[in-house]
């Protein structure tokens, strides 16, 4: 007879597996009536435990019998990159993951994709919140509100990223590029392993200069080092948003009272103290805009979100805080990682950055004027530079799907001429990189790197960049940003500081990898690119997982004659 410990022991791992089963057998009866193609995944891709093992688990799955089979594919964060088109151009343009959580339609069509958008205004489907309630970390925000909620703080946050706000973003933008071209220029021949740490000091201090009104000088990477002495006590606001930045998933995972009481152990106590300065820099800039309403000024993202809660009392001081410390998360790694691909991808292809250098050149007229003296208003001119950015995030997008999904009703959903029924609580997943990739939308050459895709140039005479413009798909095959009544509010923002950078660092210099002992230029090129294609993976974003490995330098060109 079997002891009580024994019995004890296993008794939690059978119930679970029992439940695991019922699970799976009740969503793959409700997934057999929409009459998709079905993948059954015995782990959902909310678990959060899985979250955080899958990464190494997955490889070691090639070691056993099942290992290459399905659940390898498919039931890790990230499988939608090394897939790209190719489970659609098998499976279709919709099949269904059922998991012992929720069922997920995956989807890659981009008519179906559009109506989904457009009926999440009508409550057909739904952002499903639940997914983000971390997010309500510093407070409620624009990323967790629903109905009236959502539509106030929409209306008041969005008012923040208008034209006077992309002024200060350009403008700090080309300062971090100039300044982040003297460092990388400083390092010589030997260039730097730090690519992707110094592109997230850059994004930072510019969101840090938008959000706040702050400015500091850009700093590399091995220069923090360095100075990474400073006591906790001297923490600047950058250091704690910092801090909180490169943890974020404790952060959300904990929150800030957790935190607080974990803050014996040193590391949380450190992470701790970044998080109470944080918000304590927010109420401070928060009641000096409340003593200082009269003098009527605006400029940053946080005094605008102020002043309308002070004085038009359509946001609370809490929804403030919470959508300032959404939009610093939002836009941080995700502008950062976006930059580091488009460094590596430049330093591959040495004929884009001369063909984007001539338009810059052209824009410019003058290549030795002085950087800082570019007006925002030539920011429309530059539409290779901004091409760049398009075709960087349509192949490598730190996000690599838009989940929406139905709530307590079903919807009827056309896809490819063929209606079928979605059942509640089913999440619907819009498979990006596979839209982003598929030769439907994008040809023959959809996996290669090719800026000049969105480039049209109109007949006539004189120089081509004059007679150049940006061709946008009309298909609605191309949503980085999300589209619709959710989209990100901050795109032009992400591309108006993008094009900056861009125009600072290649101005008068191009990027070229470090070539190793017996390589030339080609072969050095090529293991850039490999190192881009295949040492890419997710963790809390899409990004190169060991930059540190390509590293990169700067060389002055010769004026290019257009």
């Amino acid at each position: 007879m079997a002891s009580p410990l024994i019995i004890t022991l296993l008794l939690p791992p059978i119930l679970f597996l029992v439940f695991t089963l019922y699970s799976l057998l009740r969503n793959y009866l409700i997934a057999r009536k929409i009459g998709l193609p079905i993948i059954i995944l015995p782990i959902s891709p909310e678990n959060p435990v899985w979250m955080l093992l899958a990464h190494h688990v997955v490889p070691l799955l090639q070691y056993v019998p099942f290992g290459n089979g399905n659940f390898s594919k498919f039931c890790h964060i990230g499988w939608e990159f090394e897939d790209k088109y190719h489970a659609h151009e098998e499976l279709g343009d919709a099949f269904v993951h059922v998991t012992p959580g929720k069922n997920w339609i995956y989807l890659c069509n981009a008519e179906t994709m559009h109506d989904v958008i457009r009926r999440e205004r009508q409550g057909d489907f739904g952002r499903p919140v639940e997914l983000l309630a971390m997010l309500d970390v510093f407070g409620p925000n624009l990323s967790t509100a629903q109905g009236s909620d959502w539509q106030r703080q929409r209306k008041c946050t969005a008012a923040t990223f208008n034209e006077q706000s992309n002024v200060l973003v350009w403008n700090e933008a080309l300062r971090q590029g100039a300044q982040l071209l003297d460092y990388w220029t400083a390092r010589g021949d030997k260039g730097t392993q730090s690519i992707a740490h110094d592109v997230k000091t850059l994004a930072l201090d510019v969101l840090i200069h938008v959000g706040f009104g702050k400015s500091f000088d850009f700093q590399g990477y091995e220069d923090k080092v360095r100075s990474a002495s400073q006591p906790e006590a001297a923490l600047t606001y950058r250091d704690a948003l910092g801090k909180i930045l490169e943890n974020a998933i404790l952060i959300l995972a904990l929150g800030p009272n957790t935190l607080r009481r974990l803050s014996f152990i040193p590391a949380l106590g450190r992470l701790s103290t970044a998080a109470d300065l944080f918000k304590q820099y927010m109420v401070d800039i928060f009641e000096e805009t409340q003593q200082n309403k009269q003098q009527g000024t605006r400029g940053n993202l946080l005094t605008s979100l102020a002043r309308a809660s002070i004085e038009d009392k359509t946001i609370t001081p809490e929804e403030v805080y919470g959508n300032i410390f959404v939009y610093n998360f939002a836009g941080h790694d995700t502008t950062a990682h976006t930059f580091a691909f488009t460094f590596m991808l430049l330093a591959a292809y040495p004929e884009v950055q001369d063909w984007v250098c001539e338009e810059i050149n052209y824009v410019l007229q003058d290549t030795k004027s002085d950087v800082s003296t570019v007006n925002y208003d030539t920011f429309p001119r530059f539409v290779r530079t901004l091409a760049l950015l398009h075709e960087t995030l349509r192949l490598y997008s730190p996000t690599l799907g838009i989940v929406k999904g139905t709530e307590r009703q079903p919807a009827r959903l056309n896809i490819g001429g063929r209606e079928i029924v979605v059942p509640p609580h089913t999440r619907v997943d819009f498979d990006t990189n596979a839209l982003h990739s598929h030769p439907r939308y994008w040809g023959a050459d959809s996996l290669e790197w090719k800026p000049s895709r969105w480039i049209t140039a109109a007949p006539g005479q004189g120089p081509r960049p004059a007679r150049e413009s940006l061709v946008m798909p009309a298909d609605h095959s191309y949503i980085p940003f999300s589209d619709g009544m959710r989209a990100c509010p901050g795109k032009k923002f992400a591309q108006v500081e993008h094009v900056a950078v861009m125009v600072a660092v290649l101005q008068r210099h191009r990027v070229v990898p470090v070539r190793r002992a017996g390589e030339d230029d080609a072969s050095a090129r090529s293991r850039v690119l490999r190192g881009v294609k295949e040492d890419t993976g997710m963790k809390l974003l899409l990004q190169m997982l060991r930059p540190e490995k390509s590293p990169l330098r700067v060389e002055e060109r010769e004026a290019v004659n257009v």
